[in-house]
């Protein structure tokens, strides 16, 4: 009997890692969507809980970054040191260009979504400036300061 019980959990645990192991863009036939579903969504529970840089990590490996898009805290706080922090982040593998393009053509684009737990540290406009600077999406100093936020949810959505 206990070998038995021994014997299924072990297939148990198989199974669990077998589900969420790590894909590769190639793995999903180059199909984009079935990759940002396999990885971020599948593997959910990798992601939260963790640094930021594990996602931007995975998703650098087979994606480039086209589009970064913050989420605040708004306007609404009373005190002025607590509005407009960054508190998530979508990220594209279109650039604006593209994504633009595909919503004037009515057709879906796809993306990753991330909300952060607190402390929320920067303003929306200190990272815009920084790829203003940069002259990139995701250059040296914004994924410094973005590195360390800590990943609250994440799950991936299309739009039209």
């Amino acid at each position: 009997m206990k070998r038995l019980i021994l014997l299924l959990l072990s297939m148990f645990m198989i199974t669990a890692v077998q589900a969420q192991q790590k894909v590769t863009l190639a793995e999903c036939g180059d199909d984009t969507v079935l990759y940002l579903r396999k990885t971020f969504d599948d593997r959910k529970a990798e992601f939260i809980g963790q640094p930021f840089s594990k996602v931007m990590d995975e998703w650098k490996s087979q994606l480039p970054v086209g589009r970064l898009l913050f989420g605040d805290t708004g306007i609404w706080p009373t005190k002025e040191e607590e509005k407009n922090l960054v508190n998530s982040i979508d990220i594209y593998f279109n650039t604006e260009e593209e994504v633009n393009l595909k919503g004037m053509r009515h057709e879906l684009y796809y993306g990753v979504g991330i909300s952060f737990t607190p402390p929320f540290l920067h303003k929306t406009r200190e990272f815009w400036q920084l790829q203003e600077e940069e002259n990139s999406q995701l250059g040296t100093q914004l994924y410094e300061k973005l590195k360390d936020y800590i990943v609250k949810d994440i799950s991936t959505f299309e739009l039209k």
